[in-house]
């Protein structure tokens, strides 16, 4: 549909430029290719010297025209290369797409011991460019594993750079397949804030642990974690309370409602404190 209006947009536009030049009578002279043969050399004023040159400015078919070109298909794909720009000379995506892409490596030394690198690219349109890349070992011991990563977060927020380097440790035991206990802490040099916009997408300096009960197709996560927060300069006590959904091998669904936890309770202890009207 796109394609015939377009095909029927440009035969009105040559309708249109075709009378618009009868009307004004100001075609342009062609040169006679006999008298004046066209050659790289060949001036412009030699080959009309008489002619007042004006410049061409688009008529109202052009913009009718190129208006229903941008709308077809022609135009439909970006002209920029979906590639991560160097931050030296590069500014924020803030009007392009979403360029993200991440790689990952593992490899198994031994039959308890795991290595992994990590590196990734995000684009988060109209707001900042974020390049990540870490690496992990896991060490597994019985009921027991062992979980160690160093990491560093490179933030492009409108021509400001910044580095964050950190460094984590999780410890998990399994009582019994259906219980679990994990703890873990991340540790970063620098906890920026760019802005509340971009606040959820800088992590900071944490720690905590949590409870797993359930079974393989279903399970939750409770517990508790202590996190910097960038925004009020302080650490803050946030409840862990995920439930998760196994779908496959490759597919499970978590509902992280920690932070709507203690949202709804700090608004219930404010409506029921003694300041309430």
């Amino acid at each position: 549909m796109k394609k015939l209006i377009t095909f029927l947009m440009f035969l009105l536009a040559v309708g249109q430029g075709a009378t618009a030049q009868e009307v004004s009578g100001q075609q342009m002279p062609l040169p006679n290719a006999e008298l004046h043969p066209l050659t790289p050399s060949t001036e412009l004023h030699q080959l009309a010297p008489n002619v007042e040159l004006r410049p061409i400015t688009p008529t109202y078919s052009d913009i009718l025209m190129m208006k229903a070109l941008s709308s077809s298909e022609l135009l439909a794909t970006p002209n920029m290369p979906i590639v991560p720009l160097p931050f030296a000379i590069a500014q924020p995506l803030v009007y392009g797409y979403d360029a993200s892409r991440s790689e990952t490596a593992s490899m198994e030394v031994s039959k308890n011991l795991r290595l992994t690198a990590t590196g990734a690219y995000r684009s988060y349109i109209g707001l900042m460019d974020v390049q990540s890349v870490s690496g992990g070992v896991q060490y597994s011991l019985g009921a027991m594993t062992v979980q160690g990563a160093l990491a560093a977060n490179r933030y492009l927020y409108y021509g400001r750079v910044v580095t964050q380097y950190g460094v984590s440790g999780q410890l998990s035991y399994s009582f019994n397949p259906n219980l679990a206990l994990t703890v873990f802490g991340t540790y970063y040099n620098t906890n920026p804030l760019f802005s509340m916009a971009a606040f959820p997408f800088v992590p900071t300096t944490s720690y905590g642990g949590y409870m797993t009960v359930g079974s393989r197709s279903f399970y939750v996560n409770l517990g508790v974690e202590r996190r910097f927060n960038a925004f009020e300069h302080k650490m803050e006590t946030v409840p862990i309370i995920t439930p998760a959904f196994k779908i496959s091998n490759k597919v499970t669904i978590e509902l992280p409602l920690g932070d709507l936890t203690k949202h709804l309770i700090e608004e219930i202890l404010i409506k029921s404190g003694p300041h309430r009207r």
